[in-house]
């Protein structure tokens, strides 16, 4: 009954995922075991008391790079406290368990590249030399052999670990559900073949998806709970079910080409707008996304309303019973409109990340709109999409703090400020013209027009 309680508070997303309480009791059971075995392997080899290290510095690791550094921790706590009640160690052991295990939390907690995971093991590694090669020199009945094996032995700990974590990492995420940093930045890269897709078939949706994805990483590298390199992966993601009808979509039209919404009724075009949320997260599973992705997927929106196709539904009616009038119609042969006809499903930003997403999204959005942008036109606009959703309680359940969404808006804000300055205007060539062009040719030609500066969008 005590380490639920504890969970609940040190760890409470445990108590609501199954397969992250079991990732906890499985890793602190199956060390326990494992370092049980050691204890009646080891004697026969001569492996060294380094090698005790081993199940405690791995476990930490696994832990810590899955979940977070307070669940390293706790795991720590509680495999010294199983093996002082149970096993009865050593204070030499015991004190060594206890180090090398929180040195490898410490170590382990910003993991963001395969060579940072190798930095961590050769980190444990000189740990684990120190734990035991120390103590070890201090007693001078231990012989040299001796010394030397656990030396050897505890240095052996962080290569070990490294090697074995680094290779069991993606099948941990899959088999429990977990994403690290690590595959953040593999699903990154615009080699994915989605994002290969999104560029050919909806460039203008790709390029939308890549500066939603800069400004969501600025706003989260302001904050304490938000992971800057998810906030990007999910970005890059969020509108890939614009894929099934990309002609539809704003950022795509080919201005020479007709509007598809305009021979569309307003329900209908908020059908197909609505759409992309339920097609994108249907692709994502196709393509085993995580979960985390598909959540952004759908939470980006929240239960916002497809604004533009609701106010034509509207005008829409209005003009109807107008007409109605002079037909002497009654109101109640006249349709209404309903509004969650035109209202996203929903749920409203679950995480951090989701929410700087649907804020990002929106001010990207928006912020086309702006033809000659000005200075404070950026603050403003974040400032107005936030104060509007907030009304609507879409940041009620993400867990921001006010502070944190104050260093969030105003990093976004910079951040759109720097897409949307104009490029310097280049000063035309005055050089004087060649006095062997024949004049007339000179005078009926007319000069190249000035290219006209608009704001830089990447």
């Amino acid at each position: 009954m005590v380490l639920p309680l504890i969970l609940s508070v040190i760890l409470p997303e445990a108590m609501r995922r199954n397969r992250l309480l079991a990732l906890f009791y499985l890793t602190w059971m199956g060390n326990f075991a494992f370092t049980l075995l050691l204890l009646k392997i080891a004697p026969r080899f001569s492996f060294g008391a380094g090698s005790y290290l081993i199940p405690p510095a791995m476990a930490a690791l696994v832990l810590t790079t899955l979940v977070g550094a307070r669940a390293g921790i706790l795991l720590v706590v509680l495999l010294g406290m199983s093996e002082l009640f149970l096993l009865r160690p050593d204070d030499r052991y015991l004190i060594a368990t206890l180090t090398t295990g929180l040195f490898a939390v410490l170590f382990s907690r910003h993991i963001h590249r395969r060579s940072d995971l190798l930095r961590a093991g050769a980190g444990i590694g000189v740990v684990a030399l120190l734990a035991t090669v120390l103590p070890a020199g201090l007693n001078f009945t231990l012989t040299r052999e001796l010394i030397v094996a656990e030396a050897i032995s505890a240095a052996a700990v962080g290569l070990l670990g490294a090697i074995v974590v680094g290779a069991l990492l993606p099948l941990l995420e899959s088999a429990f559900d977990r994403t690290t940093d690590l595959s953040w930045l593999e699903l990154s890269s615009q080699d994915h073949p989605i994002l290969r897709r999104l560029a050919v078939e909806a460039p203008g949706t790709y390029l939308h998806s890549i500066l939603v994805g800069h400004l969501t990483e600025a706003a989260a590298s302001a904050t304490q709970q938000a992971n800057p390199r998810a906030c990007r992966a999910m970005a890059l993601y969020h509108d890939i079910g614009k894929l099934e009808k990309p002609e539809y979509f704003t950022e795509n039209f080919n201005p020479s080409d007709p509007d598809p919404h305009a021979s569309l009724a307003p329900t209908m075009s908020a059908l197909i707008i609505l759409a992309h949320v339920k097609d994108g997260v249907a692709l994502a599973r196709e393509h085993r996304l995580p979960r985390r992705v598909r959540e952004a997927i759908r939470e980006h929106h929240g239960t916002g309303l497809v604004w533009f196709f609701y106010q034509r539904a509207l005008q829409q009616e209005k003009d109807a019973r107008t007409g109605g009038k002079i037909l002497r119609l009654r109101d109640e042969d006249i349709p209404g409109v309903d509004e969650s006809s035109f209202r996203y499903s929903g749920p409203i930003p679950q995480s951090p990340e989701t929410a700087l997403l649907s804020l990002a999204d929106a001010v990207e959005s928006a912020s086309r709109a702006l033809e000659k942008p000005h200075p404070g036109d950026a603050h403003k606009l974040v400032d107005k999409i936030f104060q509007d959703r907030e009304k609507e309680g879409h940041w009620a359940s993400c867990g921001l703090t006010p502070t944190e969404w104050t260093k969030a808006r105003h990093a976004l804000t910079k951040a759109l400020e720097n897409i949307l300055r104009p490029r310097i205007r280049y000063p035309q060539d005055r050089r004087a013209k060649p006095k062997t062009h024949p004049p007339l040719e000179q005078s009926a030609t007319p000069p190249p027009a000035e290219p006209r500066i608009l704001p830089s969008k990447g």
